[in-house]
């Protein structure tokens, strides 16, 4: 249990890193925007920024589920990444069909990556969040400053 725990703990760090940094690369965006005063509400905008923040997410997801299954076949659990990949997307999403398991000798492995995956989706919809609240936020300021320009 303990090279379980060992492996799995560095790999949910590494998948806590590349998380971490897709969170930083929208809010860098976002604050880089906000600073060139480049930051506008409206629909085109608003869907533009949260749907490219949400498929910055996701796209963290697929490599965090590709580092879980890289690992998986390392260790020789599965024989090609296809598999692997697939296993560990069903892990990382915490949905467990249960058609494709692991040995009992790594089978912590998966809970493990269940519970990274949890905290992942978790990060990822703080993001979605701030976000949507950074929109509405500008909406209202915008609102409250067109009166005050026409005077």
């Amino acid at each position: 249990m303990g090279v379980e725990l060992l492996l799995g703990s560095a790999v949910f760090a590494l998948t806590v890193v590349v998380q971490v940094v897709a969170v930083m690369a929208v809010i860098r965006f976002l604050k880089r925007r906000d600073r060139l005063g480049r930051l506008d509400f409206s629909l085109r905008y608003g869907t533009a920024v949260l749907s490219g923040a949400m498929l910055i997410m996701f796209a963290g997801h697929l490599l965090q589920v590709s580092i879980w299954a890289w690992l998986f076949k390392w260790i020789g659990e599965f024989q090609d990444f296809k598999t692997a990949f697939y296993h560990s997307a069903v892990n990382f999403s915490s949905l467990g069909y249960g058609d494709v398991v692991m040995s009992d000798e790594w089978r912590l492995l998966g809970a493990l990556e269940a519970a990274g995956g949890i905290l992942m989706f978790g990060l990822s919809t703080a993001l979605g969040f701030a976000v949507i609240n950074g929109i509405f936020r500008l909406s209202k300021a915008q609102v409250v400053q067109k009166p005050n320009s026409a005077k």
